[in-house]
């Protein structure tokens, strides 16, 4: 929602540059990966529909699953995105090259093109290895770390931090999405000291197994256990529109309620931004025609220092 938000008003001539994270191991992705030795293409795949500029009929047939007889029905996206990391030069070039087909003019990367596998440190000590595998401890999560601890990031990745005029962060499972991308080495080096505005847009709903009776004070305190420390933020956007109580019934009979608003604003960083910013539909999640023009124009208002070239804002 945050790509599709600000393709549609973003100026044609600003870029964006989406950063996922590449430790999925789990359904389709994760049969592909060790298949096939590839990145996990899910969440490529995901980014580049978001930013496409092509026929709907096309989008839908990239989401259309086929049975791999593997017990993971494959989207042909990440088919497509499998055969192109297997022939292609290198990871980013394969996924260059899907962007081409798809008339994506933006720039998708995966964190790190390292086979990295997540590591969780739980409350009680044990550790939980396997991005699939972290939500289903029934324990809070206290630290995240990559294996191998090494790896750094894609080619091009601290560049687009370096000199974008906003960086956002969320929203997305705050450990096996967010923060999987956060622990790269470097990376919170990067957005710690990216010159443009730093936004986090918080969740709509809590996740069963990841965060649990989290408001937006926890999952501020999450990132800051790992380097991002609440004042790095400029702003932190928060939704205020009602979730259906129908809606919410569904969801709480899956262990998940409404991100509770608990954060009090300080005299410093981070400004709290609220506003009605859901999606009417049966699914909560964000509203791209009201989130992308409220981003953009955070990012505009926040006055980054003078740089060359094309904007960039590295989402």
């Amino acid at each position: 929602m945050v790509l599709r938000g600000l393709r549609r008003h973003l100026p044609p001539e600003c870029r964006i540059t989406a950063v996922v994270t590449a430790a999925d191991d789990g359904g389709s992705s994760g049969v592909l990966r060790e298949q096939y030795g590839v990145l996990p293409p899910g969440d490529i795949r995901n980014c580049l529909i978001a930013l496409a500029r092509v026929a709907p009929e096309v989008l839908a047939a990239l989401q259309y699953r086929f049975d791999g007889g593997s017990g993971a029905a494959h989207p042909v996206g990440n088919l497509l995105l499998t055969a192109l990391d297997m022939v292609a030069a290198d990871e980013v070039t394969a996924i260059r090259l899907a962007a081409s087909l798809l008339g994506v003019r933006d720039v998708v990367l995966p964190a790190t093109t390292t086979r990295v596998h997540l590591v969780a440190k739980l409350g009680d000590g044990r550790q939980v290895r396997g991005e699939s595998q972290i939500p289903r401890s029934g324990v809070p999560i206290a630290r995240l770390r990559i294996d191998p601890p090494d790896a750094c990031p894609a080619p091009g990745v601290l560049e687009a931090l370096r000199t974008a005029d906003a960086v956002i962060l969320g929203p997305g499972s705050l450990y096996t999405s967010i923060l999987a991308t956060l622990v790269v080495p470097g990376m919170v080096e990067a957005v710690a000291a990216a010159p443009g505005a730093r936004i986090l847009v918080c969740n709509l709903m809590t996740e069963p197994g990841e965060t649990d009776g989290h408001g937006v004070a926890a999952h501020l305190d999450a990132l800051a256990a790992h380097g991002l420390p609440r004042h790095t933020f400029d702003y932190v956007v928060v939704n205020t529109g009602p979730v259906p109580m129908k809606v919410r019934a569904r969801y709480s009979a899956e262990g998940a309620e409404p991100v509770r608003v608990d954060f009090a604003p300080s005299a410093g960083p981070p400004l709290v931004v609220a506003d009605d910013l859901i999606d009417p539909g049966p699914v909560v999640r964000h509203a791209a025609d009201k989130l992308g023009p409220l981003l953009c124009t955070l990012a505009a208002g926040h006055s980054p220092r003078e740089r060359g070239g094309d904007r960039d804002t590295g989402a």
